[in-house]
């Protein structure tokens, strides 16, 4: 699999490039989803301040709060995602806000990078169709964990 980001910082957040792309790439391998092997993957990436996930929050999902990720999936679901048959498969967009998941951090009192790691891999998942539930959470949470 051929992986490209576009990735736009907008909020001038301090996560670094190489940092994403390791995370997402470990998203996407941790299925060996064999249908994705040959594929050239793409998808984008918007980091945001709080004001701008707000108001997208409200607008996407009618809920008037700041969040740590929205994702923007192209594909309904794995089975939609396992029928395509281009060779380019563009699965859609994250927003993050760094301070969002920063405070987060501290709240759990985790290290910063772990739950950058678990949020991004959170949105890669629901990009390939994964909703919330315990099997989502899991599997996050040990992508994170190796960082």
């Amino acid at each position: 699999m051929i992986l490209y980001l576009e990735i736009n910082n907008k909020s001038k957040s301090p996560i670094e490039k190489d940092f994403i792309y390791k995370v997402v790439r470990k998203s996407l391998d941790y299925f060996g989803f064999s249908f994705l092997e040959n594929k050239k993957i793409a998808l984008s990436i918007a980091l945001v301040n709080a004001a701008e996930i707000r108001s997208l929050n409200k607008k996407f999902r009618k809920v008037d709060k700041t969040t740590d990720v929205l994702s923007f999936a192209e594909y309904e679901d794995t089975k939609s995602l396992k029928k395509e048959k281009k060779q380019e498969l563009f699965l859609g967009e994250l927003i993050l806000c760094y301070n969002d998941i920063a405070s987060y951090a501290k709240k759990k009192k985790m290290k910063i990078k772990n739950e950058l790691a678990e949020v991004i891999s959170h949105g890669v998942l629901h990009l390939l169709g994964f909703e919330h539930g315990d099997k989502m959470f899991e599997i996050q949470k040990e992508i994170a964990d190796n960082f």
